[in-house]
């Protein structure tokens, strides 16, 4: 297995699946997304698994996605915005390729994920629980190869910045 998955991790509201699919057709690569490989394992939705079996049964089926991604190779993955949030998650991701955290303003962020439709991680929870719970994943994005700033900006420019910031660490490996 060759780690050289580009793997985008950030909170939710982040842009990783529009980003994502954007990067994998600029690269011309496949575009993998964990939520749906748990969707597609399960066959139902985030939400309703939440519903019926509770996060803790949702954290197990992303562990397994996560194990599923040791199978790809030269691809794009999103991962859902908790996956890389768990003790020695984000080392597994980051040994599968070069992680990418897309980061930006918070309001902005649970903005973009409250219009993006169900959310169960942002459900009935208070401005400053949302707050919380960001501020105890931000040290798992932190592990990224690699941050990009979303803030303000569209999917397309964030394209052209994930671009441009994984050329940059290409050619600062190949001089070393």
């Amino acid at each position: 297995m060759r780690a050289d998955n580009v793997i985008l991790v950030g909170f939710m509201g982040a842009g990783k699946s529009s980003v994502g699919r954007l990067l994998a057709r600029r690269l011309g690569r496949c575009f993998v997304e964990t939520d749906d490989l748990i969707t597609a394992r399960e066959g139902r939705a985030i939400p309703e698994i939440f519903r019926t079996h509770g996060e803790a049964r949702f954290r197990e089926l992303e562990a397994e996605a996560l194990e599923a991604l040791r199978e790809k190779s030269g691809e794009v993955v999103a991962t859902g915005g908790g996956l890389p949030c768990r003790e020695g998650r984000m080392q597994t991701l980051r040994a599968l390729g070069t992680v990418v955290w897309l980061r930006g303003d918070l309001g902005e962020l649970v903005a973009r994920a409250r219009r993006a439709g169900a959310r169960p991680m942002l459900a009935e929870r208070t401005a400053a629980e949302v707050e919380a719970l960001y501020r105890a994943r931000e040290p798992y994005y932190r592990a990224a190869h690699l941050s990009v700033d979303t803030t303000g900006l569209g999917p397309d420019q964030v394209v052209a910045r994930v671009l441009a910031a994984l050329r940059d660490a290409h050619a600062a490996r190949a001089l070393r």
